[in-house]
């Protein structure tokens, strides 16, 4: 009788994985992924507990990481932090967005009418990405918010963009995300959130009332394409400037600068719309 030769066996998700996926590029993506504004430093025990990594194989990607200046090493406490080579090529992004050659002036046209902040954002993965902020001339924010993201739930242009998703997609980020509270006012019931998407879409806009940022009030309007929600645009000052009775007609000149952006659909950039695990 011949020997029998048992199948390998192939888990899940190996089966999911395509083929010409280099997984020595993956780890170092997802490595780099882990440092945020929440967690922007580690040590190489947290990034191998946080990983799942052995140390000598995350020792040797980070050091070639640093050696491309995509990582630094702080020589005080051996902990790694973003390098600046990242901020170079950030702005290679942001100057290669075509929307945003486009975008600028009537976001800067909007700053003039209106005196206030002036955000646009687009939907990333399961969140909101910020592309583009114009401030008044004398700034009450000192750091630019272009490329940071934000939970949907609890921002104007988030809502702005997930009042015009599918139920499905709605509920798809919130299983992944959650509700999270960052302010007293932040809207975390289920149902709640439901009613709340329901009038901005039936006003047309969308009102953030200090949910993310204590004392911040915006107004936001989606911009929508004929398939797709594309992002959203907001005037956002504090609670004092901004009296209910101006929001309407905030609302109006956004919804005027949204149709015309909405006209270069082709010009936004392509991202997943859903949350993605990578």
């Amino acid at each position: 009788m011949k020997d029998i030769v048992k199948a390998p066996v192939i888990h899940d998700d190996a089966i999911n994985e395509p083929a010409w996926k280099i997984n020595s590029v993956a780890k170092c993506i997802r490595v780099l992924k882990c440092f945020t504004d929440v967690s922007p430093e580690w040590s190489l025990t947290q990034l191998a507990q946080k990983l799942s990594m052995p140390k000598s194989t995350l020792l040797n990607m980070l050091k070639t990481l640093e050696m491309f200046e995509l990582i630094v090493r702080s020589p005080v406490n051996n902990t790694y932090h973003l390098g600046i080579e990242l901020l170079e090529m950030g702005y290679s992004v942001r100057s290669s967005l075509p929307i945003l050659q486009y975008a600028i002036p009537l976001l800067e046209e909007l700053q003039e009418k209106t005196g206030k902040i002036i955000y646009f954002t687009i939907p990333k993965n399961g969140k909101i990405l910020y592309l583009e902020s114009i401030y008044p001339g004398k700034r009450n924010i000192h750091y630019s918010v272009t490329g940071k993201t934000l939970p949907m739930h609890c921002t104007g242009c988030g809502k702005a963009i997930m009042s015009h998703l599918r139920q499905e997609e709605i509920d798809t980020i919130i299983n992944h995300y959650g509700l999270s509270r960052f302010t007293p006012t932040t809207i975390t019931d289920y149902h709640q959130l439901m009613e709340e998407l329901r009038i901005t879409r039936e006003r047309g806009y969308a009102i953030d009332l200090s949910e993310e940022s204590f004392g911040v009030k915006c107004v936001a309007v989606p911009i929508l394409a004929s398939n797709r929600v594309l992002g959203s645009i907001s005037v956002s000052g504090s609670k004092m400037n901004m009296p209910d009775e101006i929001l309407p007609k905030y609302a109006e000149l956004l919804s005027v600068v949204a149709i015309l952006m909405s006209a270069k659909a082709d010009l936004f950039p392509e991202c997943s719309l859903l949350p993605r695990d990578y």
